[in-house]
């Protein structure tokens, strides 16, 4: 998807960041499984010196229509932080993994995502800028059920460690 150095990238679906940090082909890149661990988004090239939003790390719970990060051209470089590519655009893939072998093997399944972009740009999660500073944040907070029970799952587990 084509856009200006800096465009927000929005979370598709809530879940756990899975991925986070630089790949030589995909740049700066995010990748967030569903709860239910069926899905795998993967957001990459993005933007160079602060690609994500402001704290995101892995094993972050993040609700759809966050601002997880931000469009660059990122990538193809072994050398991390580097602009290899010319047009600035975001790489948006959609894998389902039905069977956790299929996960980063030759029998990865991916969706072709146009049908589901065009249907979310008519839905999208509307955002502000935060003055002073480069982060965007979204306009209407939502409380999902899964993100809920997730967060306290997250901060049980944490207690009994």
């Amino acid at each position: 998807m084509m856009g200006q150095i800096g465009t927000p990238i929005i979370a598709v679906e809530s879940g756990y960041v899975e991925a986070l940090g630089w790949n030589q082909y995909g740049g700066w890149r995010i990748g967030i499984r569903s709860f239910d661990k069926k899905r795998y988004y993967y957001y990459a090239h993005l933007r160079q010196n602060y690609p994500y939003a402001e704290d995101l790390k892995e094993g972050d719970i993040v609700t759809a229509g966050d601002v997880i990060g931000y469009m660059g051209h990122t990538g193809y470089s072994a050398t991390e932080n580097v602009n290899n590519i010319e047009t600035v655009h975001l790489h948006f893939g959609l894998e389902l993994v039905f069977d956790e072998s299929q996960k980063e093997s030759n029998n990865e399944i991916w969706i072709n995502c146009y049908e589901l972009v065009k249907f979310l740009s008519r839905n999208r999660s509307e955002v502000y800028k935060v003055e002073g500073t480069k982060e965007w944040k979204r306009v209407t907070d939502i409380k999902l059920p899964e993100v809920e029970e997730a967060n306290q799952n997250y901060k049980s587990k944490i207690l009994t460690e």
